[in-house]
Protein backbone atom coordinates (compact mmCIF):
# COMPACT_ATOMS: atom_id res chain seq x y z
CA UNK A 1 0.00 0.00 0.00
CA UNK A 2 1.13 3.55 -0.65
CA UNK A 3 1.34 6.13 2.11
CA UNK A 4 -1.86 7.75 0.82
CA UNK A 5 -3.80 4.48 0.81
CA UNK A 6 -2.75 3.71 4.38
CA UNK A 7 -3.42 7.24 5.61
CA UNK A 8 -6.83 7.30 3.95
CA UNK A 9 -7.86 4.13 5.78
CA UNK A 10 -6.89 5.60 9.14
CA UNK A 11 -8.53 8.95 8.39
CA UNK A 12 -11.83 7.52 7.20
CA UNK A 13 -12.15 4.83 9.86
CA UNK A 14 -11.29 7.14 12.76
CA UNK A 15 -12.69 10.39 11.37
CA UNK A 16 -9.61 12.57 11.72
CA UNK A 17 -9.59 15.92 9.93
CA UNK A 18 -7.67 16.97 6.84
CA UNK A 19 -9.06 20.49 6.45
CA UNK A 20 -6.56 23.34 6.21
CA UNK A 21 -7.59 24.87 9.53
CA UNK A 22 -7.15 21.61 11.43
CA UNK A 23 -5.10 19.11 9.49
CA UNK A 24 -4.28 15.88 11.32
CA UNK A 25 -2.75 14.12 8.33
CA UNK A 26 0.75 14.73 9.67
CA UNK A 27 -0.17 12.84 12.81
CA UNK A 28 -1.29 9.88 10.71
CA UNK A 29 2.00 9.86 8.79
CA UNK A 30 3.94 9.80 12.06
CA UNK A 31 1.80 6.97 13.43
CA UNK A 32 2.33 4.93 10.27
CA UNK A 33 6.08 5.35 10.68
CA UNK A 34 5.94 4.40 14.35
CA UNK A 35 3.89 1.37 13.42
CA UNK A 36 6.39 0.36 10.76
CA UNK A 37 9.24 0.44 13.26
CA UNK A 38 7.25 -1.35 15.96
CA UNK A 39 6.08 -4.11 13.65
CA UNK A 40 9.55 -4.70 12.19
CA UNK A 41 11.21 -4.80 15.60
CA UNK A 42 8.64 -7.14 17.13
CA UNK A 43 8.17 -9.57 14.24
CA UNK A 44 11.59 -9.41 12.52
CA UNK A 45 9.74 -10.10 9.29
CA UNK A 46 12.37 -8.33 7.15
CA UNK A 47 16.08 -8.92 7.72
CA UNK A 48 19.11 -7.79 5.74
CA UNK A 49 22.72 -8.95 5.78
CA UNK A 50 25.26 -6.41 7.01
CA UNK A 51 28.97 -6.82 7.67
CA UNK A 52 30.24 -6.19 11.18
CA UNK A 53 33.88 -5.18 11.09
CA UNK A 54 35.69 -6.78 14.02
CA UNK A 55 39.01 -5.89 15.57
CA UNK A 56 41.65 -8.09 17.11
CA UNK A 57 41.17 -8.68 20.84
CA UNK A 58 37.91 -6.69 20.96
CA UNK A 59 34.96 -8.77 22.17
CA UNK A 60 32.21 -6.15 22.65
CA UNK A 61 30.56 -4.01 19.97
CA UNK A 62 27.90 -1.32 20.19
CA UNK A 63 25.29 -1.63 17.47
CA UNK A 64 24.37 1.45 15.50
CA UNK A 65 20.98 3.14 16.03
CA UNK A 66 20.01 2.01 12.54
CA UNK A 67 19.79 -1.60 13.79
CA UNK A 68 16.41 -2.39 15.35
CA UNK A 69 17.15 -6.04 16.13
CA UNK A 70 19.51 -8.90 15.33
CA UNK A 71 18.16 -12.09 13.84
CA UNK A 72 21.32 -14.15 13.50
CA UNK A 73 25.07 -13.90 13.16
CA UNK A 74 27.35 -16.05 11.01
CA UNK A 75 31.07 -16.31 10.52
CA UNK A 76 31.11 -20.01 9.79
CA UNK A 77 31.79 -21.02 13.39
CA UNK A 78 29.81 -18.96 15.90
CA UNK A 79 26.73 -20.57 17.51
CA UNK A 80 24.30 -18.39 19.43
CA UNK A 81 24.81 -18.59 23.19
CA UNK A 82 22.75 -17.63 26.18
CA UNK A 83 24.07 -14.75 28.24
CA UNK A 84 25.42 -17.12 30.88
CA UNK A 85 26.68 -19.75 28.46
CA UNK A 86 30.30 -20.91 28.47
CA UNK A 87 30.17 -22.21 24.91
CA UNK A 88 33.13 -21.09 22.85
CA UNK A 89 33.24 -19.70 20.25
CA UNK A 90 29.82 -18.03 20.56
CA UNK A 91 27.99 -14.72 20.48
CA UNK A 92 25.39 -13.12 22.71
CA UNK A 93 23.38 -9.92 22.86
CA UNK A 94 23.81 -7.87 26.02
CA UNK A 95 20.81 -5.54 26.16
CA UNK A 96 19.39 -4.63 22.78
CA UNK A 97 22.45 -2.91 21.33
CA UNK A 98 25.56 -4.64 22.71
CA UNK A 99 27.04 -7.64 20.90
CA UNK A 100 29.65 -9.80 22.62
CA UNK A 101 31.83 -12.37 20.85
CA UNK A 102 33.57 -15.15 22.74
CA UNK A 103 36.47 -15.54 22.41
CA UNK A 104 37.50 -12.14 21.02
CA UNK A 105 38.69 -12.23 17.40
CA UNK A 106 42.42 -12.86 17.17
CA UNK A 107 42.80 -10.75 14.02
CA UNK A 108 40.92 -7.92 12.32
CA UNK A 109 38.09 -9.23 10.16
CA UNK A 110 34.33 -9.33 9.82
CA UNK A 111 31.25 -11.36 10.66
CA UNK A 112 27.98 -11.26 8.80
CA UNK A 113 24.97 -10.14 10.80
CA UNK A 114 21.35 -10.65 9.82
CA UNK A 115 19.66 -7.56 11.18
CA UNK A 116 16.37 -5.70 11.13
CA UNK A 117 17.26 -2.21 9.92
CA UNK A 118 15.47 1.04 10.74
CA UNK A 119 13.67 2.26 7.59
CA UNK A 120 13.39 5.82 6.39
CA UNK A 121 10.07 7.60 6.87
CA UNK A 122 7.92 8.02 3.78
CA UNK A 123 7.78 11.63 2.59
CA UNK A 124 5.53 11.28 -0.47
CA UNK A 125 2.03 9.86 -0.95
CA UNK A 126 3.22 7.58 -3.76
CA UNK A 127 5.85 5.87 -1.60
CA UNK A 128 5.14 2.52 0.03
CA UNK A 129 6.35 0.52 3.02
CA UNK A 130 6.88 -2.22 0.46
CA UNK A 131 9.74 -0.20 -1.03
CA UNK A 132 13.16 -1.26 0.26
CA UNK A 133 14.00 2.20 1.60
CA UNK A 134 10.83 2.36 3.71
CA UNK A 135 10.88 -1.14 5.16
CA UNK A 136 10.58 -3.63 2.30
CA UNK A 137 7.55 -5.11 4.07
CA UNK A 138 5.63 -7.79 2.13
CA UNK A 139 2.13 -6.80 1.03
CA UNK A 140 0.48 -9.42 3.24
CA UNK A 141 1.93 -7.87 6.43
CA UNK A 142 1.25 -4.20 5.74
CA UNK A 143 -2.22 -4.24 7.29
CA UNK A 144 -0.60 -4.52 10.72
CA UNK A 145 0.85 -1.02 10.33
CA UNK A 146 -2.59 0.41 9.60
CA UNK A 147 -3.99 -1.38 12.66
CA UNK A 148 -1.24 0.11 14.83
CA UNK A 149 -2.05 3.58 13.52
CA UNK A 150 -5.75 3.02 14.15
CA UNK A 151 -4.98 2.00 17.73
CA UNK A 152 -2.88 5.06 18.46
CA UNK A 153 -5.14 7.45 16.53
CA UNK A 154 -8.17 6.19 18.45
CA UNK A 155 -6.38 6.85 21.72
CA UNK A 156 -5.49 10.32 20.44
CA UNK A 157 -9.14 10.96 19.54
CA UNK A 158 -10.06 9.85 23.09
CA UNK A 159 -12.89 7.66 21.92
CA UNK A 160 -13.61 6.14 25.33
CA UNK A 161 -17.24 5.47 24.60
CA UNK A 162 -16.63 3.12 21.71
CA UNK A 163 -13.31 1.87 23.14
CA UNK A 164 -12.00 1.63 19.61
CA UNK A 165 -8.41 2.12 20.73
CA UNK A 166 -8.49 -0.97 22.92
CA UNK A 167 -10.20 -2.96 20.18
CA UNK A 168 -7.50 -2.09 17.67
CA UNK A 169 -4.77 -2.77 20.22
CA UNK A 170 -6.09 -6.28 20.79
CA UNK A 171 -6.25 -6.83 17.05
CA UNK A 172 -2.64 -5.65 16.73
CA UNK A 173 -0.85 -7.28 19.67
CA UNK A 174 -3.50 -9.35 21.45
CA UNK A 175 -4.96 -8.82 24.90
CA UNK A 176 -1.74 -10.12 26.46
CA UNK A 177 0.58 -8.15 24.17
CA UNK A 178 1.97 -11.38 22.68
CA UNK A 179 -0.69 -12.51 20.21
CA UNK A 180 -2.96 -10.76 17.73
CA UNK A 181 -1.74 -9.82 14.25
CA UNK A 182 1.87 -9.66 15.39
CA UNK A 183 1.79 -13.31 16.45
CA UNK A 184 0.26 -14.28 13.11
CA UNK A 185 3.08 -12.52 11.27
CA UNK A 186 5.75 -14.12 13.44
CA UNK A 187 4.21 -17.53 12.78
CA UNK A 188 4.12 -16.88 9.04
CA UNK A 189 7.75 -15.75 9.06
CA UNK A 190 8.83 -18.86 10.98
CA UNK A 191 7.03 -21.13 8.54
CA UNK A 192 8.93 -19.58 5.67
CA UNK A 193 12.27 -20.33 7.30
CA UNK A 194 14.26 -23.56 7.18
CA UNK A 195 15.53 -25.57 10.10
CA UNK A 196 18.87 -26.36 8.46
CA UNK A 197 21.46 -23.98 7.10
CA UNK A 198 22.50 -24.32 3.45
CA UNK A 199 25.36 -26.67 2.73
CA UNK A 200 27.69 -23.98 1.46
CA UNK A 201 28.18 -20.46 2.62
CA UNK A 202 27.06 -17.67 0.32
CA UNK A 203 28.72 -14.31 0.75
CA UNK A 204 26.31 -11.42 0.50
CA UNK A 205 27.17 -7.80 -0.03
CA UNK A 206 26.52 -5.80 3.11
CA UNK A 207 23.87 -3.10 2.96
CA UNK A 208 25.49 -0.91 5.62
CA UNK A 209 29.03 0.58 5.58
CA UNK A 210 31.47 -0.28 8.29
CA UNK A 211 31.00 3.20 9.74
CA UNK A 212 27.56 2.00 10.86
CA UNK A 213 29.25 -0.08 13.55
CA UNK A 214 31.24 1.07 16.55
CA UNK A 215 33.75 -1.33 18.03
Amino acid sequence: MTRKQMADQVQYWIGLQDIDAYNETGLIYDLLYQGTIDMLARTKCVARCVNLQTKANVDTYTLDHSVLALVDLEDGALPKAARSSTLSPSFALIRADILRLAPPPSVDGEVQVWAVLRPAQMSDDAQSVGDETYGGIPDEFQDAIVTYALWKASDYADDQTGQQGERYRVQYEGADGRSGRLAQIRSAVNRRGTAKAPGRRVRLRGVAPRQAWVG
